[in-house]
């Protein structure tokens, strides 16, 4: 074979050798892109995975019984958790009195004919009254004391009496009258 078939026939080959070449980086390429696919694939649902979501008409349905709840512009007025913060719990409210417990206190109706502070208002109070009670309990202390110097004091007359009665047997009703009358001219 001649020098220019062989160089041809290197040409060739070497012509091929970049096409199989080509071949094969597009055939990798090829290759990671469908495994990019194939990856990118994965995250979509297939045919039984969508069995288990709503149909058209389960959301039609939905929507028909959707009709009956309410809406955000429904619930504009009504509480807040935020509003409700200041309010009793069932728990704060444990230890208060229920209607059972009132049932032997006195209502307003009872309590009608009753004075109001206002009718009270003229009257004297404990502490108004304290300085009285504090004389009261001296004045009790003293008439004690009178008393005892009252009683003492009538011993003492009922006892010069029974002198005098005495005195008179003694000297005669006649002679005390005059020493009497002397003591009153001197």
């Amino acid at each position: 074979m001649s020098e220019e078939k062989l160089d041809l026939i290197l040409a060739e080959l070497q012509s091929l050798n970049v096409r199989v070449t080509s071949l094969e980086t597009n055939q990798q390429l090829m290759r990671d892109e469908l495994k990019a696919t194939q990856e990118s694939m994965s995250q979509f649902l297939t045919k039984d995975d969508l069995k288990s979501f709503a149909t058209k008409d389960d959301l039609q349905e939905l929507r028909n019984e959707l009709k009956n709840f309410a809406t955000k512009d429904d619930l504009k007025n009504f509480a807040t958790k935020d509003d409700l913060k200041n309010f009793a719990t069932k728990d704060d409210l444990k230890n208060f009195a229920t209607k059972d417990d009132l049932k032997n206190f006195a209502t307003k109706d009872d309590l009608k004919n009753f004075a109001t502070k206002d009718d009270l208002k003229n009257f004297a109070t404990k502490d108004d009254l304290k300085p009285i009670y504090e004389d009261l309990s001296h004045l009790k202390e003293e008439q004690s004391v009178i008393k005892q110097a009252v009683l003492e004091t009538k011993e003492e007359v009922n006892e010069m009496k029974q002198n005098q009665g005495t005195f008179f047997e003694m000297i005669g009703e006649h002679e005390v009258s005059i020493r009497n009358i002397r003591k009153v001219i001197l």
